[in-house]
């Protein structure tokens, strides 16, 4: 296959469960594009047909810095087609696989740009949910920013079958809602998002079994495991919360909002880069954060009402977020005003010089003064005891005669 429509295609990218990605390029422009043709079931749908161009015709006008832009969606010979903006980088499954777990600083870097994009997509009349989200659809570009991908295409899948077509790999990433089949909103892919930084954090999901049924099974009953202890030796205690809240069961114990999660993110974005909201359309480098409101935000309004969930011994439930619990501002003033114990701290305060107070120098001075008194008082008196002795008179010698 050399040409599909008005695309060169050059080489097959990549093959997957919705059909196949090429690279292409736009015959009249020269426009390096991913073309994405899916499976020929889904043409011969019609529920899939019309789901496929309502979602991807409002996935058009969904420009997001965050968000793999669709350029054009068609139908060519039977089959249909969606041009997407051609990336160079790697998905987050790729990173996953090569690296292993992160640093925490890096996890939430990746989480709030998914947040971002996410907010963007659900805030759109009607809201696109994702409903597929996982380290496959997520790509990692060269400097760093994320593209959240494959939007509404699970949707479009689901109306074109009636049984399922998602493999082991995407039950890993299924909310306990899409599961039993009930209604599904933007706080399932929220779910989704707290698999992806869980794993992001300890290299591993965090539900995990060779058999479906399984699998399904532990993702809608069972309490998510602890992280490692070297995770969590270092991870900030926001930021565990945030996660295990994003992994309730019930979807109303979640954040609210993917807006709600980049309020929670926000205190941990690194100084050089903030994290910001759907208004400020993504994350960006530089500049201040836009005004925050003095009224708590709702997710922290949320965490004070909510109820223990099952029993997780291993992290803060969010029943334990009352109003006596100090803010994360409160915890970092402490933390920095808190003197440091370690090897280092003791090293560099014996290296550093010493600081006298201003009592210590007043006292200093006045000893010094009165030492230099009493030794001019000492010298002077020993001079005034001493006898007087006469001055040497010169010797006089008999002059030669001749």
């Amino acid at each position: 296959m050399d040409r599909i429509g008005e695309y060169q295609v050059r080489r097959l990218i990549g093959e997957g469960g919705m059909g196949k990605v090429f690279e292409a390029e736009e015959r009249l422009s020269g426009r390096r594009v991913a073309l994405k043709v899916l499976r020929p079931e889904l043409a011969r749908s019609e529920e899939a047909r019309r789901l496929f161009t309502n979602e991807m015709t409002i996935l058009a006008q969904l420009d997001h810095p965050h968000v793999v832009r669709s350029l054009a969606c068609s139908e060519v010979d039977g089959q249909l087609v969606m041009a997407l903006e051609f990336l160079d980088g790697k998905t987050l499954r790729e990173v996953l696989v090569e690296k292993g777990a992160m640093p925490w600083a890096e996890a939430v870097r990746i989480a709030a740009q998914i947040a971002s994009a996410l907010a963007a997509a659900h805030r759109q009349s009607p809201s696109i949910v994702h409903r597929d989200l996982k380290p496959e659809n997520i790509m990692i570009l060269p400097d760093g920013s994320v593209k959240v991908m494959d939007f509404g295409i699970a949707k479009v899948l689901q109306a074109a079958s009636a049984t399922t077509t998602h493999s082991v790999g995407t039950l890993q990433y299924m909310s306990p809602e899409q599961i039993d089949a009930t209604r599904v909103d933007g706080r399932s892919d929220l779910y989704c998002l707290g698999l992806i930084l869980y794993e992001m954090l300890a290299g591993g999901a965090p539900f995990q079994s060779a058999s479906p049924r399984e699998l399904l099974n532990l993702q809608c009953t069972a309490a998510p495991p602890a992280l490692p202890a070297p995770v969590r030796a270092g991870l900030p205690r926001g930021v565990e919360r945030l996660l295990f809240e994003l992994l309730e069961k019930p979807p109303e114990r979640r954040p609210a909002s993917a807006e709600d999660v980049l309020h929670e993110l926000e205190p941990f974005a690194p100084a050089d880069e903030r994290v910001v909201t759907e208004r400020d359309g993504g994350i960006g480098s530089g500049g201040s954060s836009r005004a925050r409101s003095s009224t708590p935000s709702a997710s922290s309004e949320r965490a004070s009402e909510r109820k223990p969930s099952a029993p997780a011994p291993v992290h803060s439930s969010p029943a334990d977020s009352d109003k006596t619990k100090p803010s994360h501002a409160e915890i970092d003033l402490r933390r920095a005003a808190a003197p440091r114990n370690d090897t280092m701290a003791l090293v560099e305060r014996a290296a550093a010089p010493r600081e006298l107070s201003p009592r210590v120098g007043i006292a200093v001075v006045l000893g010094l003064s009165l030492l230099a008194g009493a030794v001019t008082y000492w010298v002077r008196v020993s001079s005034s005891a001493l006898p007087d002795t006469p001055a040497p008179t010169a010797t006089r010698f008999p002059e030669a005669r001749p």
